[in-house]
C-alpha cells in the first residue's frame, strides 16, 4: 500500500468509529429509559388531578410547621475574631414532626387502602 492509500484508509476508518460512537450513544440512551419505564411500570398512577391535590396536601403540610421556632433547632454558637458571637453550626432537629405533618395532609386527601384489598383484587377473576 502506498502512504496516501494508508491515509485514505485511516480516514475511513476514523469515520467509521465515530459513526458508532454516536450509535452506541443512541444505544445508551434508549437502554437508560428502558430501565426508568421499568422501574415505573409497577408505580401506583395518580391522575393529574389526583397528583395536584397530593402537590396541595405536601405544600399546606409544610405550610403549616413553624419554622420560625428556635426551639426545632440546636446551634452550636463561637465566638469570632472580632468578639462578636457567631452561629458555627445549626441542625434541624424536628424532621419526624415535618413528616408527620405531611404525611397528616396527605392522608387528609387520599385513603388508605389495607394490603388485603390489594390482594383480593388480585386474586380475584375478571368477568
Amino acid at each position: 500500500m502506498l502512504k496516501e492509500e494508508l491515509k485514505q484508509e485511516i480516514t475511513k476508518l476514523k469515520e467509521a468509529v465515530e459513526q458508532h460512537q454516536e450509535q452506541v450513544k443512541d444505544l445508551q440512551h434508549d437502554l437508560n429509559t428502558a430501565n426508568i419505564r421499568l422501574e415505573d411500570i409497577d408505580k401506583p398512577k395518580l391522575t393529574s388531578k389526583q397528583f395536584e391535590d397530593l402537590h396541595c396536601a405536601i405544600e399546606q403540610g409544610i405550610d403549616e410547621f413553624d419554622f420560625d421556632n428556635s426551639d426545632n433547632y440546636d446551634l452550636e454558637l463561637s465566638i469570632g475574631y472580632d468578639n462578636q458571637v457567631e452561629i458555627e453550626r445549626i441542625d434541624f432537629k424536628e424532621q419526624s414532626e415535618l413528616a408527620d405533618m405531611v404525611v397528616q395532609r396527605a392522608e387528609s386527601v387520599f385513603g388508605v387502602a389495607d394490603e388485603s384489598d390489594d390482594e383480593v383484587d388480585k386474586t380475584t377473576p375478571s368477568v
